[in-house]
């Protein structure tokens, strides 16, 4: 099991293309994060691209976490249940 930090450091990528948006990062979300960047996305269309540049582990929800669900466990991720609400906002200022 790798050691768990304060900070997880990685690459993501978001671009824009007239009206498609395509962002990247090395997670697999919880559906619920795609459904909100892709709400709050200024663009028509957006991709949301996971597992890119690295291997993060899964991002699961607070409820996920409170809820024990297998992909919220340490072995399978390696941030915080905050981690998500994080990424949306970042994916978003970009």
């Amino acid at each position: 099991m790798q050691n768990k930090t304060d900070v997880f450091e990685f690459d993501m990528h978001v671009i824009r293309l007239g009206n498609i948006a395509i962002s990247t990062n090395p997670f697999e979300l919880f559906t619920e994060y795609g459904m909100r960047i892709k709400a709050r996305s200024r663009a028509e269309q957006t991709f949301i691209i996971q597992l890119a540049n690295g291997a993060g582990g899964y991002l699961p929800t607070e409820a996920a976490v409170a809820g024990g669900s297998y992909s919220s466990k340490p072995a399978s991720t390696t941030c915080g249940p905050d981690s998500g609400d994080k990424l949306v906002e970042i994916t978003l200022d970009v």
